[in-house]
């Protein structure tokens, strides 16, 4: 059986963040698929017929290379099902079901926003995966509705080895705000206020304009709207006191495990699967979203106490090494490859 990996890169993500980066702990032998050439009128009709949210013109050209593979048995994992997942699906039904067929997609985006997405036939379509791979257990509900695969919580995971050959930072009396799915921005705003009216802090807000713009005349804000670079996105994680991170709903986040394992204090609100990441008793503290007194005396703390800030990091080291992407990637192995399908 010939398996495919189904993956993309995104602007957002460096050489160290991103799911697509399991392939490179992965220990089975696998092809990506090529892009076959399709004219541009036909491409964009296909796109069209999808009805989903973001799906690339390109991933059609990928999705009917193994679609057309029809005499070769295939296992396909698609890294991005939220976005990428469409065509596969006439693999379970002939003419290109005349050999034995797995589909298995990763799914990201929490239930709402799965609403937004996905506007096909979900019985139709995602009833023919035969495994599913949530990025958090609030989106198991949402796919039993519409799929009998077997569905498993895999966490998202990171390099947790990246900060050996970086040299440590000195702190600066700022917070750090990264990347923009599903945050509440209102709330972060409401905390930047009352923190700048009380105390000397500064704000690195990480996000494009679009968002960005939402903070920009907040006071002692800098705006960065420009794809940053790994070692630029080590060097404010490590220089700051913490991360601010209001959010409406959550899976999977990069900036979580990149505020672990960059050894930056998060400042988050408990939403969507933020505890199946930061669990009770991993001595990472987690606020109820209307909480804003109690975050603002944690984050108070944070900016005055050094070695406070030096605990909160040591909490949030020993946890990321659940995410070792070593781990992580044997986990899904094992699920994947399974006997069970």
């Amino acid at each position: 059986m010939r398996i495919y990996i189904l993956s993309k890169e995104w602007a957002r993500h460096g050489n160290n963040s991103g799911y697509q980066r399991i392939v490179n702990y992965l220990t089975i032998a696998f092809k990506y698929p090529k892009s076959l050439k399709i004219p541009f009128k036909l491409a964009s009709y296909l796109k069209r017929k999808t009805r989903v949210l973001n799906y690339r013109s390109e991933t059609i050209s990928k999705e009917l290379f193994i679609l057309f593979k029809v005499f070769k048995s295939k296992q396909v994992h698609i890294l991005y099902g939220d976005m990428d997942f469409y065509f596969l699906h006439y693999l379970k039904r002939f003419p290109f079901n005349l050999r034995k067929n797995t589909l298995v997609a990763t799914f990201h985006h929490p239930p709402y926003e799965l609403e937004k997405r996905l506007h096909y036939n979900r019985k139709k379509v995602l009833g023919t995966l035969d495994k599913i791979i949530v990025m958090g257990p609030n989106q198991i509900s949402f796919f039993k509705k519409y799929s009998n695969a077997d569905i498993k919580f895999i966490p998202h995971g990171i390099n947790t080895e990246i900060t050996n050959n970086l040299k440590p930072i000195e702190r600066k009396n700022q917070l750090l705000l990264v990347g923009t799915s599903h945050r509440d921005h209102q709330r972060n705003s409401d905390i930047m206020k009352a923190l700048a009216n009380d105390l000397d802090v500064s704000f690195v807000v990480i996000m494009f304009m679009e968002h960005a713009k939402l903070y920009k005349d907040l006071p002692n804000v800098t705006c960065l709207t420009h794809n940053v670079l790994d070692n630029e996105l080590y060097n404010y994680y490590a220089s700051s006191k913490g991360l601010l991170m209001s959010l409406k709903d959550c899976t999977a986040s990069n900036a979580i495990l990149e505020a672990m394992v960059y050894k930056c204090p998060l400042i988050i609100n408990n939403v969507g699967a933020v505890k199946d990441y930061l669990p009770e008793g991993s001595g990472v503290p987690v606020f109820e979203t209307d909480d804003i007194q109690g975050t603002l005396d944690y984050i108070k703390k944070l900016l005055n106490d050094d070695n406070y800030i030096n605990e909160m990091v040591a909490n949030q080291q020993r946890l990321v090494e659940n995410y070792n992407w070593t781990k992580i990637a044997k986990e899904t192995e094992d699920f994947i490859y399974s006997k069970k399908n």
